[in-house]
């Protein structure tokens, strides 16, 4: 009888073997049904050793699969994100991959799969954009507002041939829209995370109804055949097109957020949210992760949870900020490369403390590391296949 045992990116941690994949558990298992008639069963000894190629081979051959590069690249990945290696999940993956031989398309494939998002090409696309650092909430968010108002300004210019009551109510739909976006950047001047995460969670479901909105528009437009109508079809077009990049930035963090189907590969799951930075506009988004409650997945236990933020400043650099929060107690762990930074985190501890004392909560641990610390290991746990053994049982 044979299996695998794996430790999770966490320390002292490590899975059962309902976890892993059952190809990999099978190997040569058949020895694990001889018996002796005459004699009693006896405990018989273990021999562990880490899991290496062959391993994968065997396990490729009882999936039925060729032992190319290609087909262990896609099982170890699998692996790695805790999916169980069955003939479904791998026909599936590597369908999805058929001809992607650059990029991050098998990662991305396995990701959507590890959270049940299977055959769900949306949803691979975006993961894949993500894992390539190629998504920019403020970026998309300030381009939709620019292409709203420019649609809005430029209605007028084309009574000619719309009717006015037309413009008027496409011009009052806009307004609606550009409202929305004055106040998510109010939010994030204002650092009022709350309510820019409401309002994100708002507008996931509204953006369809104006892109929908938009696509009646254009239409209306195809039966005019005059080169004024192809103008604004090619304007609405562009605000189209802006509506739905920021719209796949939210979708992005609903699929980040979400939870893998293997519970065991981690001990946190986060919920996921990019943030404009209110420091400068040339600055990447604030990204914030906080930890769900593991009695309900859905909701966050603000007495008992993680607050990861990570952030580029003009003065401090990058930063990294840990926050562990147990019962109005918050330890924190703030990682920066610079010295400098380093030295003005400590110094700021008192200050932080005063701070804190005044929201009833006591700051026990304040610590800065020199370290990069890479949230996408949080936000995505693996297990350590350096770690995973395999375990084989002889009689």
């Amino acid at each position: 009888m044979q299996n695998i045992r794996g430790d999770v990116n966490k320390p002292q941690q490590t899975t059962d073997s309902k976890s892993l994949p059952k190809s990999i558990q099978d190997i040569n298992s058949d020895q694990s049904n001889i018996k002796s008639a005459d004699q009693p069963l006896q405990k018989t000894p273990e021999y562990v050793r880490i899991l290496n190629s062959q391993d994968i081979s065997q396990a490729l051959l009882n999936l039925q699969k060729a032992v190319t590069p290609e087909n262990k690249q896609i099982l170890t990945t699998m692996l790695l994100y805790g999916v169980e290696a069955s003939p479904e999940a791998f026909d599936l993956i590597e369908q999805a991959v058929k001809g992607s031989k650059k990029g991050n398309k098998l990662e991305a494939s396995v990701v959507a799969y590890s959270k049940g998002l299977d055959g769900n090409a949306k949803a691979v696309d975006l993961i894949s954009k993500f894992l390539s650092h190629n998504v920019q909430l403020s970026g998309s968010l300030s381009r939709l507002s620019q292409g709203l108002q420019g649609l809005k300004n430029g209605l007028p210019g084309f009574s000619a041939f719309l009717d006015p009551s037309l413009i008027a109510g496409v011009a009052g739909f806009l307004d609606d829209f550009l409202e929305d976006t004055k106040t998510m950047k109010k939010h994030a001047d204002n650092l009022d995370i709350k309510g820019l995460i409401n309002k994100q969670s708002d507008l996931v479901q509204d953006l369809r109804y104006l892109q929908d909105f938009l696509k009646g528009i254009n239409k209306k437009l195809s039966s005019s055949n005059n080169l004024i109508a192809d103008n604004l079809k090619k304007i609405i077009k562009s605000v189209e097109k802006d509506s739905s990049a920021f719209h796949d930035v939210l979708l992005t963090q609903l699929i980040l957020s979400k939870s893998p189907s293997n519970q065991q590969i981690s001990e946190e799951f986060f919920h996921y949210w990019m943030i404009p930075n209110p420091m400068a506009k040339a600055l990447k988004d604030i990204e914030v992760m906080v930890s769900k409650d593991p009695k309900n997945k859905r909701k966050v236990n603000p007495n008992n949870t993680t607050i990861v933020i990570k952030c580029e400043t003009s003065d401090l650099g990058d930063l990294t900020i840990i926050i562990e929060i147990n019962d109005k107690k918050m330890a924190y762990k703030i990682y920066s490369s610079n010295e400098l930074t380093q030295k003005f985190v400590l110094d700021e501890v008192p200050e932080l403390k005063k701070s804190m004392e005044e929201l009833n909560y006591e700051v026990t641990q304040v610590q800065s590391l020199k370290k990069i610390i890479n949230i996408e290991k949080l936000l995505l746990p693996t297990f350590n296949l350096n770690n995973m053994k395999r375990i084989s049982t002889e009689v």
